[in-house]
């Protein structure tokens, strides 16, 4: 059993939705607690938040009415075609739409904190080429994907031989879409990072502010594990027995597996993507409730463990003052015995020479 089956596609279906709605919230309450207006950012994160929302409802019905989730062994049936195929063309024309206003809302929250006050700088430049890029990407790949039978898009999902003799390579379409994507979450993981070094900041606030940017990483790794599935299902083709994607093995006829494995883990960088747009803009809040509750803790065991040594020290050194006056005064008293009893001595020897000479 493979690990993207109906129980997990319903599983982040509805993980990602709660986890869509509490990362909304927790943005919600640090916009109204921190900033001083609403921004393009805070709008965007709104038709974000309904698409992510309906991407995973759609998983979950799709894998409750066994349209994905499955295996389609022998060989796919005309019904089940026709239902995959038409969910499919339906899933990638809204997916597009989301990757395209969560990366939007991102570059976006970007542009809010370092855009340049009197001049254009060279991350306004950047940053407005990355965000055109992003428009121009989702408006193309929702145009092809459209328009990839021609005018018929019924032909995607009439029949298997009519997808793939009477439309565009789907899955060339598709892994480009995917480079395209991974290029600019790329883009968009390195370029706070590389504006945060160009300012008056000392190295430790530098590292902080970097670290809240980088976990923007989970988004590229999801990313790019959607790429790779999409290019290895490419390279392969659709003329050998079997396709092994992501160690996995496919007898090539099972379209249903292989298509739910895309959508498995396009629907995980849709979910991961939106958490990160609303988490980043929550670090100011996420520092004072978690953060800085720990720092303080550790200052606190730190100050107790220089009080300790420091008592230790001071015992030590009383210790040893003390042990260093009794050694001394043993030695004194032992000195003063000395000194009486050569002085007895001394006195009997001068005793004995009176008798003597008496």
């Amino acid at each position: 059993m493979a690990y993207f089956d109906a129980a997990s596609e319903t599983a982040i279906g509805v993980i990602f939705p709660a986890l869509a709605i509490a990362s909304l919230v927790v943005r919600a309450y640090s916009w109204k607690r921190y900033s001083p207006g609403i921004e393009i950012d805070d709008i965007l994160v709104i038709p974000a938040f309904l698409l992510t929302t309906a991407t995973g409802v759609a998983m979950v019905v799709g894998a409750q009415k066994h349209i994905i989730g499955g295996h389609s062994l022998p060989e796919i049936t005309a019904a089940e075609q026709h239902s995959l195929g038409k969910f499919e063309w339906a899933y990638w024309m809204v997916g597009i739409v989301t990757i395209g206003f969560v990366k939007l809302t991102i570059l976006f929250f970007f542009r809010r904190i370092f855009k340049g006050r009197s001049s254009r700088t060279a991350f306004d430049y950047a940053n407005w080429t990355l965000i055109i890029l992003v428009i121009l990407w989702v408006f193309a790949f929702l145009f092809a994907i459209a328009f990839w039978c021609g005018r018929y898009p019924t032909r995607a999902w009439a029949s298997l031989w009519s997808l793939r003799h009477e439309c565009v390579d789907t899955f060339a379409l598709l892994a480009a879409c995917a480079i395209f994507s991974w290029v600019m979450d790329l883009a968009i993981l390195i370029e706070p990072l590389l504006v945060i070094q160009t300012l008056n900041m000392s190295h430790r606030r530098k590292l902080q502010a970097s670290l809240v940017f980088l976990c923007s990483i989970l988004a590229v790794v999801a990313g790019l594990l959607r790429m790779i599935t999409l290019i290895q299902i490419k390279i392969q083709g659709t003329t050998h027995a079997n396709t092994r994607v992501l160690a996995t093995l496919f007898p090539t006829a099972d379209q249903e597996g292989i298509v739910s494995l895309i959508l498995f883990w396009t629907y995980i960088e849709i979910g991961v993507g939106f958490a990160i747009a609303c988490l980043i803009p929550c670090a100011r809040l996420l520092d004072t409730i978690f953060l800085e509750p720990i720092l303080s803790t550790l200052r606190l065991l730190s100050s107790a463990v220089s009080l300790s040594k420091w008592t230790r020290g001071s015992r030590s050194t009383k210790e040893r003052e003390l042990a260093r006056s009794q050694t001394s005064w043993s030695l004194n008293d032992g000195r003063n015995q000395y000194k009486s009893s050569s002085q007895g001595i001394e006195d009997e020897v001068e005793l004995v020479t009176v008798m003597n000479r008496v």
